[in-house]
């Protein structure tokens, strides 16, 4: 096992056409034919390395969507495998925290990627939380103005839903992090698979695993008390099996992946997610053929419109805008 607080040494904008829609009724044909057509629009390029690994820098928003990714050769540092959710830090620079799911402890893992992409990790068990179905984690403010994780248990393994939040730890100094608080949450209207989270006006946001993908928001502040029961506030045309669903710092995408393929949606102009929704995404790209990515955000060390990804293999994938 890991020691805790050890470090680690890993190692223009195209439009597509319409995304094809596969038929529920012809299992596997439709997926097939899916992932052919996008191929065959978007294809798959390599990236210039991104040179700096410094803080987040101003710029004038995301625009020109990536075209290719880069794979870091090295990958995650093995204790890295089954990477299922990532969430980037902005109260320190650099710092993207790491959940594992279900079979893994219940600990955090911080890493830090240098400017080739290779990153080191730091593991700090989270006390008082049990690990039965961890998916995806995404930070938040809280009211006294420090921040804070949500990690969020999907319930996919029989499993009771909750979400824990965790105060956000130094991802440099400190060995052990505490969950605070446990929240169960229960869906309104259906029993879904959840793997993808994200935090939006500062709220709670799940994305499920369905075809469309339905986007269920926590309009109330969590309680310890009772189930809390999300809004069903639209879908994501076309995202099919999302495990990763993040918004850019700039609020000018939101970025949906499943197991292989990248789909980004433009706001509409009012910078609120509902604008996101219920409309067909601008942009499709194949990034990780025959892989299973499961982790992914936004990094702004390497610049505002610059992906990180993960799979359950320990590859390492960096899309950025342009």
């Amino acid at each position: 096992m890991m020691e805790a607080g050890t470090v680690h040494a890993g190692g223009r904008e195209r439009r597509p056409r319409p995304p094809v829609r596969g038929r529920a009724d012809q299992p596997g044909g439709g997926r097939r034919a899916r992932r052919a057509v996008l191929a065959a629009l978007v294809g798959i390029v390599g990236l210039t390395p991104v040179r700096t690994g410094g803080p987040a820098r101003a710029g004038t928003g995301c625009q020109v969507a990536p075209s290719g990714a880069v794979r870091t050769a090295e990958g995650l540092p093995k204790e890295s495998g089954e990477a299922s959710g990532f969430a980037a830090s902005q109260r320190y620079p650099g710092a993207l925290w790491m959940i594992r799911d279900s079979g893994h402890p219940p600990d955090l893992y911080a890493l830090r990627f240098n400017p080739d992409g290779v990153a080191t990790s730091r593991v700090m068990p989270v006390a008082g939380a049990e690990n039965r179905d961890w998916e995806d984690v995404t930070r938040f403010d809280r009211a006294d103005g420090s921040s804070a994780l949500w990690i969020v248990e999907s319930g996919q393994s029989g499993s009771n839903r909750f979400v824990y939040e965790v105060p956000e730890p130094d991802p440099d100094h400190d060995v052990i992090a505490r969950a605070s608080a446990r929240y169960a949450y229960a869906y309104p209207d259906a029993k879904s698979n959840t793997e993808a989270a994200f935090t939006y006006d500062n709220k709670l946001v799940l994305v499920t695993k369905s075809f469309p993908a339905r986007v269920y928001r926590f309009d109330k502040a969590l309680s310890t008390s009772g189930v809390n029961v999300p809004t069903l506030i639209g879908e994501l045309s076309d995202s099919r099996g999302v495990s990763v669903a993040k918004p850019s710092p700039d609020r000018h995408w939101l970025a949906t992946a499943t197991h292989d393929t990248l789909f980004l949606y433009r706001n509409r102009g009012s910078g609120s997610l509902e604008d996101f929704l219920d409309r067909e995404p601008f942009h499709a790209l194949v990034f990780a053929p025959g892989d299973n990515v499961e982790a992914g955000d936004f990094d702004p060390a390497f610049g505002d419109c610059t992906m990180i990804f993960a799979s359950e293999q320990r590859n390492s994938y960096r899309l950025r805008s342009g």
